[in-house]
């Protein structure tokens, strides 16, 4: 078993009541306690986001020993970068970035790391990596643009992190509402060129994707999830065996 932790974004966040405030420090609480209590430690906490008194797991006959889960933290900013490399096992790097950004993300686990005297190498790095394939490459390019366009006009922590101009995402976010109509993704798509897909996502042909991904784990990524759009089976044929 593998935690994930999330602090999630705007404007989802708020949308549902979650309290973005300060969300580096929310997850160093988050982590602390729930290490706590998979330690079958009794806990009582009180944070700036996490208040709990006089907790336990509820593990009324069974084995009561430690719980060794590893911690893996959802990460796109700097700063939460940091921390992960500070508390974390592992951190899931985004997708809809370029390799050229695992740069930077790597940077700053390596100084979180060094916080407590850990190495980059300790710290485990799968990415997602979103993978459009298709024997047809202007059917595997329009359908990643569909789904790009829409994160590019709507998802700050993505827009920072993209590696696209500022120019470019300004001009999808004129177009696009929240939540985006069919006709406005559509308009918003002509204005994507080729390239931008290709540069936060593995699009085309079976060996175009194939070296995307080559990429991302030269860039640092240890193990590549690959969020398939389309034919699933020819993705999985084109990635069997690890041989990309």
């Amino acid at each position: 078993m593998i935690l994930g932790l999330g602090a999630w974004w705007e404007p989802l966040a708020s949308k549902v009541g979650v309290d973005r405030r300060q969300p580096v420090q929310a997850m160093r609480e988050m982590v602390e306690v729930t290490r706590r209590l998979l330690a079958m430690e009794r806990v009582t906490y009180q944070g700036s986001f996490v208040r709990v008194h006089d907790i336990e797991l509820d593990i009324v006959h069974g084995d009561r020993s430690p719980r060794r889960v590893p911690i893996y933290v959802g990460a796109t900013g700097m700063k939460m970068m940091e921390l992960s490399g500070e508390i974390a096992d592992g951190v899931v790097l985004n997708y809809m970035v370029s390799p050229r950004y695992n740069a930077e993300a790597l940077a700053a686990l390596e100084a979180g790391a060094a916080r407590t005297g850990r190495r980059l190498e300790d710290i485990d790095r799968p990415q997602l990596v979103v993978c459009s394939l298709d024997a047809d490459r202007s059917v595997a390019l329009d359908r990643a643009r569909a789904l790009l366009t829409q994160y590019l006009g709507q998802q700050p922590h993505i827009m920072k992190a993209s590696g696209v101009s500022q120019d470019l995402l300004d001009e999808i976010g004129s177009v696009l509402t929240w939540p985006a109509t069919p006709a406005q993704i559509e308009q918003a798509m002509r204005l994507v060129p080729d390239e931008v897909v290709q540069l936060i996502t593995a699009s085309g042909t079976p060996d175009e994707c194939r070296a995307k991904v080559r990429e991302y784990v030269a860039s640092g990524c240890t193990c590549p999830i690959l969020y398939c759009l389309g034919d699933v089976p020819a993705t999985i044929e084109a990635f069997a065996g690890g041989s990309f």
